[in-house]
């Protein structure tokens, strides 16, 4: 197959961003796509919180479609990538790279040449054959949303700076698509107080399909007398219609603002999904279990993400001595003695059970709670 540029990549992405899929059926699209700017063996795909850049999914079937693990060896790959991120200190995180203004880096960049000096090489790289990582967390404002991590066998030559290069190149246009998937997900369930609402389009501008949900978004629009579908979802709908990328406009309401996200579908079909904005949860509800005040949410979060006591101290504007005392009350009420522990009790306790259940993500990326 010919090569493609990373401006060809990133437009290709936008295209595949566009079809409203499913994560993992994105996924599965995007790595062949991936393979054409970046050759590899494999690459596996994760979904993260964009609150606290932790795991909340991943997607290894080309691991496994690719024989570099069995089904079962890659649950166990899966326990020991954990182990790297969360339980012991290694190079090349995927929380650390989400911190990058740069977010891609090789392994062998991260270590000074020196891969044996990463758990994560020694304990998992290493025996599955893959001397060559490339990783990257996708983030978009501020938010990561997911990562990768990109494999080449023994045989291969090693990850360039030109790949380095056009995988960065590409992360936010992955980062918007991953965004939304969760929100095309989180539409079709149309589950719980804060679920998004979905209308399916017809060629004729008729409503095809509509979750309930999408009733109060569609009122709070204003729906003229006599038509189905406000003039802000109509002009959305033509726009998209027209084979432009960028999908999503946001329309001020008495209440606040409403975000549309479309979607080509077959046959001249739009998919609408119909949110609210902004959120309504500014910390993990999570840690309120462990007797965790707002302001120790704000630090544990912070930490999770992998900044240090002064970095948090200068992003809530607190002294430093104010957020070691907040530090050593986390350490006391969640049990632990280092920050690899109190990120580890927080993953291994709700995060994992949750990714082992296959709990649905909302379209905030957050799992979604009975």
């Amino acid at each position: 197959m010919a090569t493609w540029s990373p401006d060809q990549l990133r437009h290709e992405i936008d295209v595949l961003a566009a079809r409203g899929l499913a994560c993992d059926a994105f996924f599965a699209e995007l790595g062949p796509r991936l393979r054409r700017t970046i050759p590899s063996d494999a690459a596996c795909w994760h979904t993260l919180d964009p609150d606290t850049r932790l795991l909340t999914g991943d997607a290894p079937s080309e691991l496994i479609q690719r024989g570099i693990f069995s089904q079962q060896g890659a649950a166990a790959a899966g326990a020991l990538l954990i182990r790297s991120e969360y339980v012991v200190a290694d190079a090349n995180t995927f929380a650390a790279l989400a911190r990058r203004r740069v977010p891609v880096a090789t392994l062998e960049q991260a270590t000074r040449g020196d891969p044996a000096r990463s758990t994560r090489f020694r304990d998992l790289l290493e025996p599955a054959g893959i001397p060559h990582e490339l990783r990257a967390a996708f983030v978009l404002r501020g938010r990561a949303w997911g990562a990768v991590h990109v494999a080449r066998r023994a045989g291969a030559s090693g990850f360039t700076q030109r790949d380095v290069d056009a995988l960065a190149q590409v992360g936010g246009a992955v980062a918007n698509g991953i965004r939304a998937s969760l929100r095309f997900d989180a539409a079709r369930r149309a589950g719980g107080p804060d679920a998004p609402g979905l209308v399916v389009v017809d060629p004729d501008d008729a409503i095809e399909l509509m979750t309930p949900p999408a009733a109060a978004f569609l009122h709070a629009l204003g729906v003229p007398p006599g038509r189905e579908l406000p003039s802000a979802v109509l002009s959305l709908v033509a726009y998209v219609r027209a084979g432009a990328t960028a999908n999503v406009v946001t329309v001020p309401v008495p209440d606040g603002w409403i975000t549309l996200h479309a979607s080509r579908a077959d046959g001249g079909r739009v998919a609408v999904v119909l949110e609210r904005a902004s959120g309504t949860r500014s910390a993990p509800l999570r840690l309120e279990m462990h007797g965790v005040t707002a302001r120790e949410r704000e630090v544990a979060t912070l930490v999770a993400r992998g900044l240090t006591n002064a970095e948090i101290a200068e992003q809530l504007v607190l002294s430093a001595h104010t957020v070691n005392d907040h530090v050593k009350r986390l350490f006391e009420k969640l049990d632990v003695a280092t920050r690899q522990e109190l990120v580890a009790r927080v993953f291994l306790v709700d995060y994992q059970p949750q990714i082992a259940r296959g709990t649905p993500l909302s379209s905030r990326g957050h799992f979604e709670r009975d």
